[in-house]
C-alpha cells in the first residue's frame, strides 16, 4: 500500500509492510486501487472483566491514488479500521466505513508538491493499518503522536532521496491540563542517505505541548532494525493551567523510545518490538505529572512485544502475537477488582493485502 501512498513515516520505507500490495488500476481511468482486508483473534488480561477475549475484522481498507502527472493528484483512503495500542488492548470500538484520510496533491514546479486536505502524520515509524506495521498492536510511542489532520503541507526535493516539509493543521488532539489547541504547524526531513532511511519533525500544538520525534531505519545483513526516539515538553499556558487547579510545581517533559527488528527466514520472520517511555515524576502531595502524555500509569512503563509472522504469498500473511506492558504505578485491573502494573496481549491476526 505505502509504495503508492506516502504514509510518510521513514522508519518502514526500508521495512515495507507486512505483506506487499499490488497496484491495481481501475479501467479507463489513470487511478489505482490498493487496500487490505485482516481479521483475527485476540486475549487481553487486566482489562476489570472476565470477558477478555474477541473475534473482530480489524481493517478492511481501500485506497485510490491517481497516477502522478505534470500537476495535479490525489489520494483517498476509505475503510473501517481499528488501532489497537498496548495500554488499552481492549477490543476497539467498531469503526463505521468512512473517509479515513485524502489530499489533493498540487506540484506546480519540479521538485515542489502542496498537499491540502485530511493528512496523515510525518510523526513516527508505525502507520495507520494493521497491516502496514510488523506488530499487530500499536506502541506506547505511537500513543502519544498526531496520527490525521486537517491542513496543508508543503514538501521540497532538495536533492535525490531527501525532501523537507512544512505543514499548517487543524489537530486539536493534543489536549494537556484542560488546554485544547486550536491549531498546530511543524516541519521537517524526511529521506535517504547511503543505507539508512531517517525521519527528522518538530511538531507544536498550539498552548499545549511540544515534540521532536527521531526515525531511523537500515538492514544489517538481512535484519530490518528501526529505531523512534520522541522527546515532548509542555508549554506555559498549559502548564499554568495545571498550577491554577492546585499543583505547586509542575513535570513538564517526557520522552519515549521504540526498538524495532525483524529476521527473515524464507517465507518466515520475527519482528520484535521494544519499548520505553518515561512521563516524568509521578503525582506526590502537589506535585503533578505532565497529564499522562504517554498515557501511562505512574513515572514510567516499558514494553515487549514479538509477532512470529508467515507469508504464503507476497500479500498474503499469518501472525501471531504476544505482547506484553508493566508500568510503575499499577493502571491496570483484574476481573476480581485487583489493581496490576502489567498487561499481557495474545492475538492471532490473517490477512490479504491487494
Amino acid at each position: 500500500m505505502k509504495k503508492i501512498v506516502n504514509l510518510a513515516a521513514a522508519g518502514l520505507l526500508a521495512a515495507g509492510g507486512i505483506a506487499q500490495a499490488g497496484n491495481l488500476t481501475v479501467a479507463n481511468s489513470d487511478i489505482e486501487m490498493t487496500g487490505g482486508v485482516t481479521a483475527g483473534y485476540f486475549y487481553t488480561t487486566n482489562i476489570g472483566s472476565s470477558n477478555n477475549d474477541y473475534f473482530t475484522v480489524s481493517t478492511f481498507a481501500i485506497d485510490l491514488t491517481s497516477k502522478v502527472n505534470s500537476m495535479i493528484g490525489f489520494t483517498a483512503g476509505f475503510g473501517a479500521t481499528t488501532q489497537p495500542d498496548l495500554l488499552d488492548a481492549t477490543q476497539p470500538p467498531t469503526a463505521g466505513f468512512e473517509l479515513e484520510y485524502g489530499w489533493v496533491s498540487i506540484r506546480p514546479v519540479e521538485g515542489l508538491t502542496v498537499d491540502a486536505g485530511l493528512l496523515l502524520t510525518n510523526i513516527g515509524y508505525e502507520l495507520y493499518h494493521t497491516y502496514d506495521n510488523r506488530n499487530y498492536t500499536f506502541g506506547m510511542v505511537w500513543y502519544a503522536q498526531p496520527v490525521t489532520y486537517a491542513g496543508a503541507r508543503v514538501t521540497y526535493s532538495v536533492a535525490e532521496g531527501i525532501d523537507v516539509y512544512a505543514e499548517y493543521t487543524q489537530d486539536t488532539a493534543g489536549s494537556v491540563g484542560g488546554v485544547t489547541p486550536s491549531d498546530a504547524f511543524a516541519f521537517g526531513s524526511i529521506g535517504s542517505v547511503g543505507n539508512f532511511n531517517y525521519a527528522v519533525s518538530y511538531f507544536d500544538y498550539n498552548k499545549t505541548k511540544n515534540l521532536v520525534d527521531v526515525v531511523l531505519s537500515t538492514d544489517v545483513q538481512g535484519i530490518e532494525l528501526g529505531v523512534n526516539v520522541d522527546y515532548q515538553w509542555m508549554d506555559d499556558t498549559a502548564k499554568n493551567a495545571i498550577k491554577a487547579s492546585g499543583a505547586t510545581s509542575v513535570d513538564d517533559t517526557a520522552y519515549g523510545i521504540a526498538l524495532y527488528a525483524v529476521a527473515k527466514m524464507d517465507v518466515f520472520e520475527i519482528p520484535v518490538r521494544i519499548e520505553y517511555v518515561n512521563d516524568g515524576q509521578s503525582t506526590s502531595g502537589t506535585t503533578v505529572v505532565n497529564e499522562g502524555i504517554y498515557g501511562v500509569a505512574g513515572d514510567d512503563a516499558w514494553s515487549f512485544t514479538v509477532t512470529p509472522t508467515y507469508k504464503p504469498t507476497k500479500n498474503t500473511y499469518v501472525r501471531g502475537e504476544f505482547a506484553y506492558v508493566n508500568t510503575d504505578g499499577k493502571g491496570f485491573t483484574d476481573d476480581k477488582g485487583n489493581n496490576k502494573d502489567n498487561r499481557t496481549f495474545v492475538g492471532v491476526e490473517a490477512g490479504f493485502v491487494f
